[in-house]
């Protein structure tokens, strides 16, 4: 499956026309790239024909066009039908990567991706959970303190893992009240959700991290310092990260990688990095993306410098390792007094908030 055909899917609005031709002549010039499709509305489609009808003669384009959907919480109807209507129009058994129009991804970066390897290996203890992807799947922009909070700009995979990326279970926006920032977990975890529970009980508390635009960072750097003094959270982010370095890669080479109008910025795992240092060091970062795999890879092998936090994850690990069946992990947590912890960090974190700031 290695050497299947891909099928590049942009999604959603035509929103940079320079951009995305750029994009179209790069694929163009990679081998194995074979086939174009253009997710989007009939409006959209309508408004912007003239261009369309060019550019599909000139890069055999398919264009996907349905009516647009009722609009849900961070157009997530919206996102997840895009690329659900474009699936359709691809092959069974290509490859698929999906973007946007408005994202150049490098061909170097992408070509590297193409040449990996992206059969499966799982530890002893997974061999009763079933195998969520056939593949592994690319993706950029992994946040390191909350589980599947993973960009979507741009992935890549196999079609048959990717379908399952389209989520529309609506229990995130009634039970959890997501935030639009945070659209991107419902994605990447629903298709882990049954075989993982604890992770849709750390939902009810993912607010708790304020890991969004509406909390300032020294919020979210003291819940995080509190957080990483508790063995459930580290055991949960230990499990994450194993299942990410199982069923995906963050690797697109050690260049550039694409180019959009508000790129996030990246972290390396030094080789000298402690993970304390590497999860409070960078107290203005709203959100902790590792660069590349090394971090969630040498974290789940252990190869680390020591320090207190490494200490608690090192004890994680050997609690993941004596399990027979990784599903059961967390399972025997009192997650109540998890939850009630997690929110008396909120609160102190608030206080110090108010304290530094002023405020009643």
């Amino acid at each position: 499956m290695a050497d299947a055909p891909v099928s590049v899917i942009f999604t959603g609005l035509v929103r940079d026309k320079d951009m995305f031709l750029a994009s179209l002549d790069a694929f163009r010039g990679i081998p194995g790239v074979e086939q174009f499709i253009l997710s989007t509305w009939q409006k959209e489609a309508e408004e912007n024909l003239e261009f369309l009808t060019e550019i599909g003669g000139r890069y055999d384009l398919t264009l996907a066009a349905v009516p647009e959907p009722q609009s849900w919480s961070g157009n997530m109807l919206s996102q997840m039908m895009s690329l659900q209507v474009g699936l359709r129009r691809v092959p069974e058994g290509n490859r698929v990567l999906k973007t946007r129009t408005d994202v150049f991804i490098e061909p170097d970066a992408f070509a590297h991706v193409l040449a990996q390897d992206c059969s499966l290996k799982f530890p002893e203890n997974f061999a009763r959970a079933a195998h969520i992807f056939e593949n592994k799947v690319w993706v950029w922009g992994a946040e390191a303190t909350s589980p599947f909070y993973i960009h979507d700009l741009f992935f890549f995979g196999h079609k048959r893992d990717m379908a399952k990326l389209v989520n529309m279970d609506i229990r995130y926006d009634v039970m959890y009240q997501m935030s639009k920032e945070r659209i991107h977990i419902r994605r990447f975890l629903h298709p882990f959700l049954y075989e993982f529970p604890i992770f849709e009980r750390f939902l009810n508390i993912e607010n708790v991290l304020g890991a969004t635009h509406d909390f300032p960072n020294e919020y979210r750097y003291s819940v995080l310092r509190q957080l990483l003094q508790n063995d459930t959270y580290v055991r949960i982010l230990a499990l994450y990260y194993q299942i990410l370095s199982l069923y995906f890669s963050n690797d697109w080479g050690s260049g550039d990688v694409f180019k959009w109008r508000d790129q996030p910025e990246q972290i390396t795992f030094g080789a000298a990095t402690t993970i304390s240092d590497f999860l409070l060091g960078r107290p203005q970062l709203k959100a902790l993306m590792p660069a590349g795999d090394t971090y969630f890879r040498q974290v789940t092998d252990g190869e680390y410098p020591a320090c207190d936090i490494g200490a608690r994850f090192h004890a994680a690990r050997a609690y993941l390792g004596g399990l027979d069946d990784i599903r059961d992990a967390c399972l025997d947590e009192d997650f109540d007094k998890f939850m009630e912890y997690a929110l008396a960090a909120g609160q102190t974190a608030l206080g110090e908030v108010k304290d530094k700031f002023g405020g009643g």
